[in-house]
């Protein structure tokens, strides 16, 4: 017993004092709920937006704006088509993180949660994201009919709008809020395949299997997250916290020695250049998203919901 406790401190100060790679906690967890698995209602949403009309949609913007910088004329006719198609894609957008919202799947509360902080953290809001969608829309719609640009709405700064455009360009996302949904979709694998040598211990390769178990378990559990009362979802929170800190603890043995299946790292290293984040900020959006949620189920006990 006191060897174990000797174990887990050690492996406990290795996670404070070593920068660890993700591991598979929120939108890299291979385990997915029903509701947003490969097929479920709410991942073929995610992936016919992020995976198909925001990307075409980039790509078409991209050759606009080359074509106007190298002095043609661009083809009215297309500018309605791509403004249509942004309108589209923003009310899909907005009808996907709404359905997120409400369902009572905890995974896809996560999603909305982590778009969420993630977007606090750069100063806008989902609303504000979608009232800019709309504007350019219209703008776009403005400019094919002949018509003067449109005010931009209240408090928006222009040259922020136009840098934040530039950086998404950059990282091939034409709203780095959509791609963080889709990306989250494209992690499928775990962290290990159980074929490295560490596994070769009995004792090793009975923990990890027992962490995937009650990892898959608890995300199935949370496919009725939403009708657990205040406490429940409270419990619900704890007991995935100390899922994510075992992964942590895990991880502090294992990641040092090359033992990481490289399909995860690829994997994950893809969402997080996307996003332009790196592990710490990662973690720290999770953080927040789960403790967005913690409110909200504090706010439901303290009957202010």
């Amino acid at each position: 017993m006191r060897a174990e406790v000797l174990l887990v401190s050690v492996a406990a100060v290795a996670v404070r004092g070593i920068a660890l790679p993700v591991t598979p906690i929120g939108p890299f967890c291979p385990f997915r709920s029903s509701a947003c698995a490969d097929g479920g209602a709410l991942g073929k949403q995610m992936a016919d937006l992020t995976s198909k009309k925001m990307p075409d949609f980039a790509t078409e913007m991209a050759r606009l704006q080359l074509e106007m910088q190298t002095g043609s004329a661009p083809d009215v006719s297309r500018v309605r088509r791509l403004a249509n198609d942004l309108s589209e894609a923003e009310v899909d957008w907005k009808a996907m993180l709404t359905r997120m919202q409400l369902t009572d799947d905890f995974q896809s509360r996560e999603y909305y949660k982590m778009t969420a902080a993630w977007a606090a953290l750069q100063g806008e809001s989902l609303e504000t994201i979608g009232v800019m969608m709309r504007w350019q829309a219209d703008c776009m719609r403005a400019f094919a009919d002949g018509q003067p640009p449109l005010p931009p709405p209240p408090g928006v700064d222009l040259g922020r709008l136009m840098e934040k455009q530039q950086r998404q360009q950059q990282q091939g996302s034409a709203s780095s809020m959509m791609g963080s949904v889709g990306a989250a979709q494209a992690v499928t694998t775990t962290p290990f395949t159980g074929s490295e040598e560490a596994f070769q211990s009995e004792v090793v390769r009975n923990e990890y299997e027992e962490l995937c178990r009650n990892h898959a378990s608890i995300i199935g559990l949370g496919e009725s997250y939403g009708t657990f009362d205040a406490v429940g979802k409270l419990a619900y929170l704890d007991a995935l916290d100390g899922i994510e800190s075992r992964w942590d603890v895990f991880f502090s043995r294992f990641a040092l020695m090359g033992a990481l299946n490289p399909e995860f790292k690829e994997q994950t290293d893809t969402y997080l250049e996307s996003m332009g984040m790196n592990t710490e900020r990662f973690r720290e959006v999770l953080k927040e998203a789960h403790e967005l949620m913690r409110r909200d189920a504090e706010k439901e006990r303290d009957g202010q919901l």
